[in-house]
């Protein structure tokens, strides 16, 4: 029977090169339930993605050591597939409790914590609990959380110190009603925790230096609008001024390529392909999908794969291999209403530009001043790798293609 019910062990998995821990986001079956070889599991985030991890084996969800919000190393078991007596699907819950030692049914508490709950008693993990970890029923976690209270600063009274319903209560009792609402702590972990480390590293490392000019939208606008009008008639799907934008950042990195490198201390790499990061704003952060050799597309196969990625980004559905080898990055925050920002270096690159809103803009024209939509733009360079004047005439090219698009429609 023990070897019959040895079953699968489920890890955390390691998606990237470096990766040493992994948040899990979401069981995608419950402890318990029946999964198929091949179906998806859990939700797992990385430093750089949110992943669906498919089941290695078929079998029945058991012994799940790890809840949404925990932070596993990679690796570390955090449930087991049982398999079905003789093949049988149809095991009940009953049967794996019985394979467990156990001649009691799963219960909602036990599918949740992993462990057979006597009547009253505190559901613990099976064996030793994982580092870090703090013994907690699902009630009391549910009562922590909305209470706004940290488990690791109660000091649990039941067995092994678990945290019981009865010390949050007692705590919340105790604690003033303002001082809960003073502050909200948010865990800095997964992608929070990789930008954090990354912009500090990017800050500290590499000596920024920024240009900024005005860009004349006029021409563009009336380019984006004909171009539409025409693509709407043949039934074709409209291209977006970001869209464009990203055109004539490609167009111009190919005339100045020494933008369009990685810094890697001992080397520049100046690179002939563009593969264009744009960065999509995330309420926990940023992800900054790659549109490949972004130099080999025309407008609508531009437009096509900029709006599944920024959609999937927003959505957490990147893989991590899209996520990866841009060698110069975008970041538009003029859907924000900001008319003018600095970014900071995405490392290994040596060069960010960011995009302000379009503003109507009283200018100096043939002697008269008009109204005209102004768009600021940002580069950031690495100065280790970009002198002044070369991030300078890449910002000119940038603001004249712009400002004279015909040759971005007929790519």
């Amino acid at each position: 029977m023990n070897k019959h019910f040895a079953g699968t062990e489920i890890v955390m998995p390691a998606l990237e090169m470096a990766q040493e821990h992994g948040l899990l986001v979401r069981w995608l079956k419950a402890e318990g339930e029946f999964v198929q070889k091949g179906e998806p599991l859990m939700e797992i985030e990385t430093d750089k993605a949110l992943t669906e991890i498919e089941s290695p084996e078929t079998g029945f969800l058991s012994q799940v050591s790890a809840v949404p919000g925990d932070e596993v190393p990679v690796g570390r078991v955090i449930a087991t597939l049982l398999p079905a007596p003789s093949g049988d699907v149809g095991t009940s819950r009953s049967d794996i409790a019985a394979a467990r030692g156990n001649s009691e049914p799963v219960s909602e508490i036990q599918r949740q914590v992993g462990q057979p709950t006597a009547p009253g008693a505190v559901p613990t993990r099976e064996g030793p609990s994982a580092p870090g970890r703090i013994l907690a029923s699902p009630k009391a976690r549910r009562l922590a959380a909305e209470a706004g209270i940290e488990l690791s600063a109660i000091k649990g009274s039941g067995p092994g110190k678990a945290v019981l319903p009865e010390d949050i209560l007692r705590l919340a009792a105790q604690t003033p009603a303002h001082a809960a609402t003073e502050y909200t702590v948010i865990g800095v972990k997964g992608i929070r925790r990789t930008i954090a480390e990354k912009l500090q590293h990017s800050s500290q490392q590499a000596p920024h230096i920024a240009l900024s000019l005005s860009v004349d939208m006029s021409a563009a606008k009336h380019h984006l609008q004909d171009w539409n009008t025409s693509e709407q008639k043949r039934g074709q799907p409209t291209v977006s001024t970001t869209c464009l934008i990203c055109k004539a950042v490609v167009s111009s990195l190919l005339q100045h390529r020494r933008l369009n490198s990685h810094f890697l201390g001992d080397e520049i790499r100046e690179y002939s392909a563009v593969h264009l990061g744009i960065a999509v704003a995330l309420e926990e952060g940023i992800v900054v999908p790659v549109i490949r050799n972004a130099q080999r597309k025309d407008l609508p196969s531009f437009q096509s794969e900029l709006g599944d990625l920024t959609n999937r980004g927003r959505l957490g559905r990147l893989q991590a291999s899209e996520m990866k080898g841009s060698t110069f990055t975008l970041s538009n925050l003029g859907m924000f209403g900001i008319d003018q920002f600095t970014a900071i270096l995405n490392p290994p690159e040596v060069g960010i530009l960011s995009i302000g809103t379009i503003v109507e803009t009283p200018i100096g024209l043939n002697g008269q001043v008009v109204l005209r939509p102004v768009m600021q733009v940002t580069v950031n360079v690495d100065h280790r790798a970009v002198d002044g004047a070369i991030a300078a005439r890449f910002l000119t090219t940038f603001k004249n293609t712009v400002e004279n698009p015909g040759s971005l429609f007929s790519d």
